[in-house]
Parts: structure tokens; C-alpha cells; sequence
């Protein structure tokens, strides 16, 4: 399930660093992000998405007054304030906010809220067709239907992406986004913004440089699938390693 997100800030690099965190997150879209409010209340209004973060200092209209305005909506954005000032966060309740985030944002923050996110909108959304558990690849001409949990790796190069089981690479024909949705509510990982791994077929972790890591996966132990240092910390507690 996708969800539409709008971020407004008067400060652009922290709109830019929280859009960063959330492409982390496959199934939240960043459509739009505004500096001021007069702006956002237009666009949200005709484009109603549904999550808003929301900085509550803002020149103009603050964001505590726009969130109350929103409220008029017969379906407002769900709103996450975002506040340098804890005591703004008292005068979040007042509004019909389901949160707030302290600056800095870090992707710990923003990961605890987005988790609840996703249950509020869960209960508006129907539920969607079950989806198979097989991913078509291309070979040579034909389309096999592979099972997810035989997938060890995929990766993406110069936009083309290939699917790799323990006997045999494939190409496929979805984007390298839609590999990653697909596999989310499984027991893989983007480690790298080129890389997911199956983590049932990790056979090695080797220490890198700068305290990173390469893998090496089931039926390929010759290559190094690199870890970004961002995915460090999340490889760990998934691995079990401290």
C-alpha cells in the first residue's frame, strides 16, 4: 500500500533530509514539499495526501494554525509536527496531530512514527488481492514465475534488474522500486542502494572499511555485495551481531 506524504519546513535542507529518510521507507511518497504554508494549504487541499509533516515555527501562518485550518477538511492529512522546541509538542495535542518529531529528525524518529502511520491508514485503505508469492523473470524469451524465498539476490545495474537464484541470474522486467515492495513483507534487505539480499543466504560478513560491511551470498561466494553504511546498524540487529 502507498501513501502520499507533503513535508513543509521553512528551513529547504531539513525538507530535503527528511524526503532523504523517508525514500528508506518503499511504500511513502514524498509529492511535495513547501516552505511556506500559504502554499501547502492549497496543494493539500486539491491533491489531499495522507500523511503531512509539519514544522510548527513557521513565518506567516504557523503550522499549529494550518493544522487547525486542515481540520476543516472532510479528509484531512494525518499530520506529524515537527518542532526544534519541546514544549510546542504540548500545544500539538490541541490539533488533531498523531505525533510529533523533535529536531533533529533521525531515521530512528521518523521510523517509530511511520509505523504508526501505516496502521492508521491501514484501517482506511481496503484491503488489497493477495498478492502471489512469485516474481516473473525473464529467460531467454520465456516468463518463470520464481518463488520469493528462492530468490538469494537482486540487483540493479544502469537501470537494468537482474534476479539471481542459487543456479542462475535473471533479468526481470519491474523496477528496481517494485522489486523492493514486493519483497518487504519478506526476509530481505536493501543493503545498497544496487543490492537486496535474501538474509537466509548470507553465508559471510566481512568487515569493511570505515566500519562496513561486504557479504557474501549462497551460490556465489566469490563477489562482495557492499553494505552501505547507513544499512550498517539495521544489518546488525537483523544478523543477531552487536
Amino acid at each position: 500500500m502507498q501513501f502520499k506524504a507533503v513535508i513543509v519546513d521553512d528551513e529547504q535542507p531539513i525538507c530535503d533530509e527528511i524526503e532523504y529518510l523517508l525514500k528508506k521507507h518503499p511504500n511513502i511518497t514524498v509529492e511535495k514539499k513547501f516552505n511556506h504554508c500559504f502554499d501547502a494549504l492549497a496543494y493539500i487541499t486539491e491533491n489531499k495526501p495522507d500523511v503531512l509533516f509539519l514544522d510548527i515555527k513557521m513565518p506567516g501562518i504557523s503550522g499549529l494554525d494550518m493544522a487547525k485550518k486542515l481540520s476543516a477538511l472532510s479528509k484531512p492529512p494525518l499530520i506529524v509536527f515537527i518542532t526544534a522546541f519541546q514544549e510546542h509538542a504540548l500545544e500539538a495535542f490541541n490539533t488533531p496531530a498523531i505525533g510529533y518529531i523533535t529536531k533533529p529528525v533521525t531515521e530512528e524518529k521518523l521510523t517509530s512514527i511511520i509505523q504508526k502511520i501505516r496502521n492508521l491508514l491501514a484501517r482506511d485503505h481496503p484491503k488489497q488481492p493477495h498478492q502471489s508469492n512469485k516474481i516473473c523473470v525473464i529467460d531467454n524469451g520465456k516468463i518463470l514465475p520464481l518463488n520469493k524465498q528462492d530468490i538469494i539476490l537482486a540487483s540493479v545495474s544502469e537501470r537494468d534488474v537482474y534476479i539471481r537464484t542459487i543456479h542462475q541470474q535473471y533479468t526481470c522486467n519491474l523496477s528496481f522500486k517494485e522489486i523492493e515492495t514486493i519483497l518487504s513483507d519478506e526476509n530481505f534487505l536493501r543493503v545498497h542502494r544496487q543490492y537486496i539480499v535474501n538474509l537466509d543466504d548470507i553465508v559471510e560478513i566481512i568487515p569493511w572499511f570505515h566500519g562496513s560491511f561486504v557479504l557474501r551470498m549462497e551460490g556465489n561466494q566469490q563477489e562482495n555485495i557492499p553494505v552501505s553504511r547507513t544499512k550498517v546498524k539495521l544489518l546488525k540487529q537483523l544478523m543477531g551481531l552487536k
